[in-house]
């Protein structure tokens, strides 16, 4: 059953990167997009890249190893049709970012 669980401080996400965290042995990457935070899986699909790493472009997560990109709404990938990235739900409670997982 899926729980939610403290993973940073708001402030631990600097604007337009990814942000790596660990939820029961589980990778995930916290971003900030203009302080709308979004959480999805921390491997991409196609080389295992830390999407911690990764950057923000027009909505997207890119993959900093290849530049694969991923809507950080949907998970979905617009490089290569049929990938995607599992996407979490993500709240801010205070000055505290909770990820479902």
């Amino acid at each position: 059953m899926a729980y939610f669980s403290k993973v940073c401080n708001v402030a631990d996400v600097v604007e337009g990167h990814g942000f790596p965290v660990e939820v029961d042995g589980l990778r995930i990457a916290v971003f900030n997009d203009g302080g709308q935070f979004h959480a999805l899986i921390g491997r991409c699909p196609h080389a295992n890249g830390s999407m911690g790493d990764a950057w923000i472009e027009d909505g997207e997560a890119v993959c900093p190893l290849h530049r694969w990109r991923f809507k950080l709404a949907t998970g979905r990938c617009t490089t290569v049709g049929g990938n995607s990235l599992h996407r979490f739900r993500c709240e801010v409670r205070g000055d505290e970012v909770w990820v479902e997982a």
